[in-house]
């Protein structure tokens, strides 16, 4: 009896247990799995901006821009740098916008926030994501072009299961 109980037992973890595999996927591929951040809501957040930032009639692509602080007011650790990078990058590749590194020496800064919503209930949890940049003139300090992205996930609990 004990003999049977251990080979079934033995026979009932080993076909529960399923193989681990690892995969290359493609990083432009959204693979939503947690309402957490994550790279794709960077890619998206930058690529919505950068899509605004180039059909934008305020700027002046004549000048020259640089990036200042992104500030990260949101529940989750984000690389607020990266973020930036991403966005000057893409403007850079464009060769419409010319960037600088030193804020001295161009006609705007770009500055931004990144804040957060968590609510949650007994079955589902709700996480909003907005993301602010905004382009301010160094000389007058005033705002020539600003744009919000916003992301929304929601987890639902499923009523059965595991």
């Amino acid at each position: 009896m004990r003999r049977l109980l251990f080979l079934t037992s033995i026979l009932l973890f080993t076909a529960c247990n399923t193989p681990s595999k690892v995969k290359n996927i493609n990083p432009k591929e959204n693979q939503l799995t947690t309402i957490r951040w994550g790279e794709n809501d960077l890619q998206e957040m930058a690529n919505r901006v950068t899509k605004d930032i180039l059909s934008s009639s305020t700027i002046d692509f004549s000048k020259s821009y640089s990036f200042g602080k992104i500030k990260n007011r949101s529940y989750d650790h984000i690389d607020t740098k990266h973020l930036a990078n991403k966005i000057a990058m893409a403007l850079v590749q464009s060769k419409k916008v010319k960037i600088v590194e030193k804020e001295g020496k161009s006609y705007g800064i770009f500055f931004g926030k990144i804040s957060s919503i968590f609510k949650k209930n007994k079955r589902s949890k709700d996480m909003f994501f907005n993301f602010n940049l905004t382009l301010t003139d160094t000389q007058t300090s005033r705002i020539i072009w600003s744009h919000d992205v916003e992301i929304r996930k929601i987890y639902k609990k499923a009523l059965f299961g595991w």
